[in-house]
């Protein structure tokens, strides 16, 4: 096979991966997650099931595929910040990477049919940011997990809270007062708020 058919093919698989995607992306704004299903998913992308089944092998495997692409770009956004830091740092990289993020982003972890999914990126996530930096590694493992139990629920349901609410609060005023909150607790916080 020559360059220019080998490039041929491999644009044709591009652009079909693309198209898997971005029907996928467009379902998960649309519907729940029970409800989308690959011959959905390919009827709207216009290709065949075979050709779905060449790309990935269920559509368990696609969300796979998607979550690791956002979790990828969260990694990244992390590399920018040297350890030791806190838990405003990474609260800063974390509302602000995913403010930034698609409307299916977005849904992915607001939209309760979609937990089980976002409960696997964030799990990804965080394992990601404790093998970088682990602050409370004298600590017991049980401990630990309370810990970072706590630190992940909070940022999602105040993430979600904030989403709920309509965006209302400025991105820096949320980034600041959740912040706060992981770092001190409500006590941190004067009345005057």
């Amino acid at each position: 096979m020559d360059f220019n058919q080998e490039h041929h093919i491999d644009l044709r698989i591009q652009k079909t991966q693309e198209a898997i995607k971005s029907t996928f992306k467009k379902m998960i704004c649309e519907m729940a997650a029970d409800k989308i299903t690959i011959k959905e998913l390919t009827d709207r992308a216009k290709i065949h099931r075979k050709t779905f089944y060449l790309h990935y092998t269920s559509i368990e495997a696609l969300y796979q595929d998607m979550m690791s692409e956002i979790a990828d770009g969260y990694y990244k956004e992390m590399e920018k910040i040297k350890p030791p830091y806190s838990h405003k740092d990474v609260n800063r990289i974390f509302f602000t990477y995913y403010a930034g993020q698609d409307k299916f982003v977005e849904r992915l972890i607001c939209d309760k049919s979609y937990r089980p999914f976002c409960n696997k990126l964030h799990a990804a996530t965080l394992q990601h940011n404790l093998s970088r930096y682990n602050p409370y590694a004298d600590f017991s493992e049980e401990k630990q997990t309370m810990i970072n139990t706590f630190l992940v629920v909070s940022s999602l349901e105040l993430y979600r809270q904030w989403i709920a609410d309509g965006k209302k609060l400025p991105l820096e005023e949320v980034i600041e007062l959740t912040g706060k909150l992981l770092d001190e607790g409500i006590s941190g916080l004067s009345l005057n708020v």
